[in-house]
């Protein structure tokens, strides 16, 4: 099981890779992209490393977590139809708020995903290195995330975007209230 966590890990990174390219656009890449990418090349080693050697501590919980990942990220790239802009990009530009697919629920599906992904990787492994990658990330995508709204709800579409998050959640959906 190990192995075919390995594969997984590895189809899930190459996926983000190549829908990085078709989904993004930058002027440049931004600084806070370099770290994301470092990041990520260092705990995807550490985590095929382990796995395709047989020594992962919890391959099943990481393959529980994988799925989920990968679904919404594939879920999130057939709904952006419009090009977005890479993390920390301070030309961040739009030509419309995304509310279908997963946006309907969580404002943010890419780094939701990316979050699952890696917390797959941290527990699936419980090496110190997987786990200070995914903490790492895990500030710098919420930082990211945070950034992006500013920028957002001050934009050319800001109203339409503070009217969207009070119906869809930051990283996770909303739950109703019974009101």
């Amino acid at each position: 099981m190990d192995f075919f966590a390995g594969l997984v890990a590895l189809a899930y990174f190459v996926m983000i890779s190549a829908a990085t390219r078709q989904h993004f656009t930058s002027e440049k890449y931004p600084l806070g992209m370099y770290l994301i990418s470092g990041l990520s090349l260092i705990g995807l080693f550490v985590f095929l490393l382990l796995a395709f050697y047989g020594n992962l501590m919890f391959s099943f919980a990481a393959l529980v977590l994988m799925v989920p990942a990968f679904a919404l990220f594939l879920w999130a790239t057939r709904h952006s139809r419009k090009k977005l802009s890479l993390a920390f990009d301070n030309e961040t530009k739009g030509d419309g708020i995304i509310t279908s697919g997963p946006w309907k629920y969580i404002r943010h599906p890419f780094y939701s995903s990316y979050i699952i992904f890696w917390l797959a990787c941290a527990i699936g492994t419980a090496h110190p290195a997987s786990i200070a990658v995914f903490g790492t990330l895990l500030f710098v995508y919420l930082y990211s995330a945070k950034r992006e709204e500013g920028f957002l709800s001050d934009g050319r579409f800001g109203q339409q975007y503070i009217d969207y998050q009070k119906n869809a959640g930051f990283l996770l959906p909303k739950i109703p209230s019974r009101n």
